[in-house]
């Protein structure tokens, strides 16, 4: 029998090499993780480092954003609201202060809320398509073209 050599149907379009790898691959080899006795972490190739898989959006930078507001605005408006039941003359001045910094703060946790809101969202929608193209995608190592290969 003779052996038939097999064209690869993966080549660059740009400069027409077959050695292209998909993305994850090359993120993995690209990827060390170390170890000493005062420090660890990993290091990473400038190839790795293009092939990042992309990451979901986190809840942290909201939290501490919007959380930080929140509780001035509570906290002061709670203070006030308590010295106006502890002494009922300083209702007149305080009562307009108080209303407003408790409006800041619902208004502040309504828009935690949605920050919130609109990153479920993009994790729900967005970025399992974006993780779907980056293990789909290949990267020729000569010309360092990305290309997506839906197979």
């Amino acid at each position: 029998m003779a052996s038939v050599s097999q064209l690869n149907p993966y080549q660059c379009d740009q400069c027409g090499t077959t050695n292209i790898v998909a993305a994850p691959v090359l993120y993995q080899q690209g990827t060390r993780a170390y170890s000493g006795t005062f420090s660890s972490g990993t290091s990473q190739s400038y190839s790795a480092q293009v092939a990042a898989p992309p990451s979901p959006r986190g809840y942290g930078r909201p939290l501490v954003l919007w959380g930080v507001p929140i509780c001035f605005t509570i906290f002061w408006g709670l203070a006030g609201f308590g010295r106006i039941l502890e002494h009922p003359k300083s209702a007149a001045t305080l009562a307009d202060a108080v209303a407003i910094l408790l409006l800041l703060g619902m208004v502040c946790l309504g828009g935690m809320l949605l920050s919130f809101r609109r990153i479920a969202r993009y994790n729900r929608d967005v970025y399992p398509r974006l993780h779907w193209s980056w293990e789909h995608t290949y990267i020729c190592r000569r010309c360092g073209k990305l290309r997506l290969i839906p197979s």
